[in-house]
């Protein structure tokens, strides 16, 4: 389970991990229990960059700083999978002609405008939640992505990197998740406004991926990028929301 999940740091982050990991699908398989746990490795990051910047007068810089953070320690993985996704979804096509699109290394329009969307959003949103958010977010981005795939097909015909991640959530692995992310909202002193946007977010997470399934047949690894950007974004406007600061008092 540990070397697992070591490779689950590997596979979707920039960490280094002190030595190289032999990658076995068992291993792979048995850490995705875990997977939310990687939210917690990137969110210590992100906090730590968070207290440095945390009295700088500008908010902004400190959004800006902490964007970069969360797209250096994750290397932009999920960024590339939404543009690849919003990309096919928006291009009006059907079928195998919107996976050839999702599958083309040339970037389009709506794939440009959703990295746009996505990073903007990032820097504004985090240079007004509080640091308990911040570590929270990338945990519930990755209990979303899980919430996402489970009972859910690989989509393409073809494998992709993504066969092995979305053919393996089962309910155990759903629920090993459900219960890391409530144990840490639990344990965050705003618990019930983050648990709240948390789950708020695993409830639009699963309707779209629900939508995706009916365009694309199922979910692939970049549909995966796509739902843990949307539903972080998600997570912190519901944060802001019920914590009344999306308005004048």
């Amino acid at each position: 389970m540990a070397l697992g999940f070591l490779t689950l740091v590997s596979f979707f982050t920039r960490i280094p991990v002190g030595r190289r990991i032999e990658y076995k699908e068992e291993n792979f398989k048995k850490a995705l229990s875990m997977y939310s746990l990687l939210g917690a490795v990137i969110g210590f990051f992100l906090v730590l960059t968070y207290l440095l910047f945390n009295n700088i007068y500008v908010d902004l810089i400190r959004g800006l700083v902490v964007t970069l953070c969360y797209i250096v320690t994750t290397g932009g993985i999920h960024i590339d999978g939404a543009a690849d996704t919003s990309d096919g979804i928006f291009s009006g096509r059907t079928g195998d002609r919107i996976f050839e699109i999702m599958s083309d290394s040339h970037i389009g329009a709506f794939g440009v405008l959703s990295i746009v969307i996505i990073v903007v959003s990032q820097v504004v949103l985090f240079s007004y939640i509080d640091i308990y958010s911040c570590f929270m977010l990338p945990v519930t981005g990755r209990a979303c992505v899980i919430a996402a795939s489970w009972n859910k097909k690989y989509a393409k015909k073809t494998k992709g990197m993504g066969t092995l991640f979305v053919e393996s959530i089962n309910t155990s692995v759903l629920i090993s998740n459900m219960a890391i992310l409530f144990m840490l909202c639990i344990l965050m002193p705003n618990r019930t406004a983050i648990a709240a946007a948390a789950f708020g977010a695993l409830a639009v997470s699963y309707f779209i991926s629900c939508k995706l399934e009916d365009l694309l047949g199922g979910m692939t690894g970049d549909t995966c990028g796509f739902i843990a950007e949307i539903s972080q974004i998600i997570f912190m406007i519901l944060v802001l929301f019920l914590q009344g600061q999306l308005w004048y008092t």
